[in-house]
């Protein structure tokens, strides 16, 4: 019993994530791209790791974007 709700709130989390996810993707308008162009988001998502990896001041960068952008969004 105790591994089946384990499991459960694992399923829930999960779920939440991807819809944090998915609606970042719609918030930066790249949900256009889906389903028929997924392997242009899934090849841009592996750049973007690529390039994080190679240069670790994008994360900072992009952070930084992304929080004034949101702070933005909130105040329109």
């Amino acid at each position: 019993m105790q591994l089946k709700i384990l499991s459960q709130q694992a399923r829930k989390e999960d779920a939440r994530k991807k819809i944090i996810l998915g609606g970042l993707f719609v918030k930066a308008e790249l949900d256009q791209f889906h389903p028929h162009d997924q392997d242009i988001l899934y090849g841009m998502l592996l750049d973007a790791k690529s390039r994080m990896h190679d240069d670790p001041t994008l994360t900072n960068k992009w952070r930084t974007l992304g929080q004034e952008l949101m702070k933005k969004d909130t105040h329109n």
